[in-house]
């Protein structure tokens, strides 16, 4: 379960929460699904690179909460996303947003 670093006030997320929240992303039917996912805010691709110390790579991720009504640090409530995209989400419940999203068949740009 993820625990908060008092120190830095940061969350600090385990292997198991990184690969369900990447498992959560919806997958690109013309890239490998172990080394691509869809951002679901901008719906560009995302490489399974974490983006732990808030790189300037714009491919990478990170985990964000699904529903931030509830802000509940529960393995079901992440999901991957880019991390310039957070700023840029539009509502605090993403879930039917997200529902919509894997009902899609979505490719990437070659």
């Amino acid at each position: 379960m993820a625990k908060i670093d008092q120190k830095s006030n940061k969350v600090i997320f385990t292997d198991a929460e990184y690969a369900k929240a990447w498992e959560n992303c919806r997958v690109i039917q013309n890239r490998d699904r172990k080394d691509f996912r869809l951002c679901y805010i901008c719906k560009y691709p995302m490489e399974f690179k974490i983006n732990e110390n808030m790189s300037n790579d714009e491919t990478a991720w990170v985990i964000d909460l699904i529903n931030i009504k509830k802000p509940v640090l529960e393995i079901d409530n992440y999901i991957g996303v880019h991390a310039n995209c957070v700023n840029n989400r539009t509502k605090k419940n993403a879930a039917k947003l997200i529902n919509r999203i894997k009902i899609v068949g979505w490719m990437a740009p070659e």
